[in-house]
């Protein structure tokens, strides 16, 4: 692949014990509020970092909670406007405030049989309430009528709306859009079932709930006006979608070198011109290229050249700058 190659410069790094093990997880990479965060788990306690809007260090803020349930893998963990941290597990919802003690619990049914299922939960953008998904309660001939996701009382924890989901016994994660608008994207992942890519705003009149135009893969990064620029589980393909435009999509065999696959989960947006993603000859690989797409038109536009050659993480953060991981040490990049 004949392309430019554009140097980086490095602006900040920090060491952030359990990044490596977060980032393989759903909640590692969250977008609330406007903010970036990371969630680590390390020597039973988990920690929300606030990604720094100053270019020229890592983490601005940080919080510590006691990790309720240390050897669960399907715990997911988002950080709440007010500084306390909203927690869901496979058997109940919980918000710790920031000095540890439970405002509030909603317990639901577990999902029985179905280890691979996880919930999730966020704020909406408003900041009124938590929107988590759940195990569906159990129909007359003893079979589930599907997940479900609630809308819950920040302040209280009351249900204030319910909506079946198309999705039975998933892995969930939830992120907001960058501009605030009222909707969040739900990815729901069930295996060789597929993924759901899902629309979710609270209303007066409940839970909407709606495709996310033909998006239908886990990997799912967001960019201002609601579009979506989602990566194939195999690393096959990219695609960009967006409410009133045709689809973009591009074939990794067109546009990589031979044998060359999308890999890595964080496909997304340095900026509004650019999206950033991570090739490499297989999925497993441990180091990768890193590559600047057209955020429009998803036409290769560079290759970017750092002072050694980087493994497969990389988070974009929509303002010219980007995370990878050296390790446990997070380094801040961006075009020299």
């Amino acid at each position: 692949m004949n392309s430019p190659h554009v140097p980086v410069r490095l602006l900040a790094h920090e060491s952030l014990p359990g990044i490596t093990a977060a980032l393989g997880n759903l909640d590692g990479w969250l977008l609330r509020d406007g903010a970036h965060w990371l969630v680590t788990r390390h020597e039973g306690t988990i920690t929300t970092h606030r990604v720094s809007t100053d270019r020229s260090q890592v983490v601005a803020a940080r919080a510590t909670w006691s990790d309720p349930a240390p050897d669960d893998p399907s715990l997911y963990c988002s950080p709440l406007p007010d500084g306390a941290s909203a927690m869901s597990t496979r058997e109940a919802v919980t918000i710790r405030e920031p000095d540890g003690t439970v405002r509030w619990e909603h317990r639901h049914r577990d999902w029985q049989h179905s280890p691979g299922a996880a919930g999730a939960c966020t704020p909406d953008p408003a900041g009124r309430v938590l929107l988590a998904t759940m195990a569906g309660p159990i129909g007359a001939d003893g079979l589930s009528t599907g997940d479900i996701c609630r809308a819950l009382d920040l302040a209280t924890g009351e249900v204030l709306a319910e909506h079946v989901l198309p999705s039975f016994s998933a892995a969930y994660a939830f992120q907001q859009f960058p501009d605030a608008r009222p909707e969040v994207l739900l990815t729901a992942s069930m295996g060789q079932d597929g993924t759901h890519c899902l629309l979710i705003a609270h209303t007066a009149a409940g839970l909407d709930v709606r495709a996310a135009g033909t998006a239908e893969e886990p990997y799912v990064g967001l960019g201002a006006d609601g579009t979506l620029v989602s990566q194939d589980v195999g690393g096959g393909y990219l695609c960009r979608t967006q409410d009133g435009a045709d689809d973009v999509i591009i074939e990794a065999g067109d546009v990589l070198p031979d044998e060359r696959v999308f890999v890595g989960y964080t496909p997304g947006f340095v900026d509004d011109k650019r999206i950033l993603v991570v090739t490499a000859e297989e999925q497993w690989a441990e180091e990768g290229t890193h590559l600047l797409l057209d955020a429009r038109t998803l036409r290769h536009l560079a290759e970017l050249d750092y002072p050694q050659t980087p493994g497969i993480t990389a988070v974009p953060l929509g303002d010219g700058t980007w995370l990878t991981r050296d390790e446990e040490t997070v380094q801040r990049w961006t075009t020299a």
